[in-house]
């Protein structure tokens, strides 16, 4: 992940390129070209309004130089504000209404190379391209106004429904609420954004056919990408790189959430966060695939999703939970993924309710313990209301670290059964390796093992077996190597 330094390089270099650097530069700036081009002349936002309302549609206006804004500057179809030199347009005054810019009764307008200091965009309709802009400085609305006054605390305000959208290379500094809010957002993208010091990164309501790729970003209050809404399809989120969050607000805070779309996309996603925090990412909606994302310190948080794939994920010092249960039907898929050095669990949730079938499989969990984490399981099994849970070809390694107590529960496959409710639950060709401190299953009350299957299992260099009530379970094919006792006899065929 890039350091704090490394990012603070990075937002001087794109304000110093915002601020007074060619527009075809390496910041990757282009020229502002047209048939159509004018140049805004005077300091006011006033003199933009002129320049636009003269040349009208399909044209280019070209900025230079400083503007003081008192009211909002309003786009008219297919025309560009651009500048070659990195023009700033000021608002005047924090408790004057407005936004910056408005492009909400226009179409295929284009905003870029400009910075923006004090307030920020509205869009409505299709077209519209903001690239390249460095939006910065937008307080929060005046208390007493903030209801009627919410959306001036964006950056870029999608307000209706944007169709082909292109909201591409901007950095957002010093934000109170949103960088990008945005309702119905349609075939559009978002991408290569840089965001530091704002309260949340990107925000929508209901997308479809969106793709979310490539931004980056640190010290956010709240959450770095959320999606929510209605279950339209083709939400794609990848390549995003956030780290970092206020210490006031990190406790309990989410770093990403996508909780709607129909088959939504989020892979090869870096997310850093700390152990106070809820989750790297909460996923929901129908048939999501958390595919090949890296999280540090923050957990993946599965919803209520049916037919969900998390696969390939790699988790440092973080779980996999499965926190709601209000799925009517679905598979729930976690595989393949790799965990490393989970807190006090590696895959687990309180019941393994509402899914049609659950199957934990493939999947690398490794932990060492210390004098302070000495109890873990690394898969817990609890009850399913459909198909028995099924734990298969997981290989879960655990080791004594420094200090490490004698008596330490280090469990490979926890059972929380009672009473024979995890009845038909299969735990079959998984690998449970030791140094002698672990077991490999245990029971916590009556009656847990009643029915549960375990075959072709593999454990090596183990305390024990399995601790607590076995009574009741079916063993087939496992093999013990350095087991010290197999009080379950689990090497007999039973």
């Amino acid at each position: 992940m890039p350091t704090r330094a490394l990012w603070t390089a990075l937002a001087l270099l794109l304000c110093v390129a915002c601020d007074g650097a060619h527009a075809q530069d390496t910041s990757g700036r282009t020229q502002c070209t047209g048939s159509k081009l004018v140049k805004a002349t005077g300091q006011d936002g006033a003199d933009i309004q002129r320049a636009i309302h003269s040349a009208g549609s399909d044209s280019v206006i070209l900025l230079a130089g400083e503007y003081s804004v008192e009211r909002t500057i309003q786009l008219v179809d297919r025309v560009t504000l651009c500048s070659q030199t990195g023009a700033t347009l000021t608002w005047r005054s924090a408790d004057r209404p407005g936004m910056m810019l408005d492009a909400s009764r226009a179409t295929g307008t284009t905003i870029k190379n400009l910075v923006l200091d004090g307030r920020g965009i509205v869009l409505t309709g299709s077209g519209h391209t903001v690239e390249n802009n460095l939006i910065r400085n937008i307080p929060a609305p005046p208390p007493h106004t903030s209801d009627k006054r919410w959306a001036e605390g964006h950056g870029i305000l999608v307000a209706g429904r944007g169709r082909g959208l292109t909201l591409k290379g901007n950095f957002f500094n010093n934000i109170a609420d949103t960088c990008i809010m945005g309702y119905g957002l349609d075939d559009s993208t978002i991408s290569d954004n840089l965001m530091q010091n704002v309260h949340e990164g990107i925000h929508l309501f209901s997308p479809r056919a969106t793709a979310i790729r490539k931004n980056s970003g640190q010290s956010f209050t709240a959450m770095a990408i959320e999606v929510q809404g209605l279950n339209f399809p083709g939400v794609l989120v990848e390549q995003n790189t956030f780290s970092v969050w206020n210490k006031r607000t990190e406790k309990g805070a989410y770093a990403m959430s996508v909780v709607a779309g129909q088959s939504a996309v989020v892979r090869q996603n870096r997310i850093t966060g700390t152990p106070a925090m809820a989750a790297g990412l909460e996923v929901g909606g129908i048939a999501p695939q958390i595919l090949d994302n890296q999280f540090v310190d923050v957990p993946i948080v599965i919803t209520d999703t049916p037919n969900a794939l998390i696969q390939g994920n790699q988790l440092m010092r973080a779980s996999i939970l499965k926190d709601i249960n209000r799925a009517k039907s679905g598979t729930l898929t976690i595989r393949n993924n790799i965990l490393t050095n989970p807190p006090r669990v590696g895959i687990a949730s309180d019941h393994w309710w509402g899914h049609d079938q659950v199957i934990i499989s493939g999947n690398q969990i490794s932990k060492q313990l210390s004098a302070t984490d000495a109890d873990f399981i690394g898969i817990l099994a609890t009850d399913s209301d459909k198909q028995p849970l099924v734990i298969q070809q997981n290989q879960i390694t655990i080791r004594s670290g420094p200090g490490t107590p004698s008596h330490a529960r280090a469990i490979c496959i926890g059972n929380s059964g009672f009473e024979g409710n995890l009845r038909g639950t299969q735990i079959n060709g998984n690998v449970c390796e030791s140094d002698g401190v672990a077991i490999f299953a245990n029971s916590n009350s009556r009656g847990g093992h009643i029915g549960v299957i375990y075959q072709n299992n593999k454990l090596r260099n183990l305390r024990d077996s399995i601790q607590g009530d076995s009574q009741g379970l079916i063993a087939r094919g496992n093999v013990l190597v350095n087991v010290k006792a197999d009080q379950a006899r689990l090497q007999d065929d039973r």
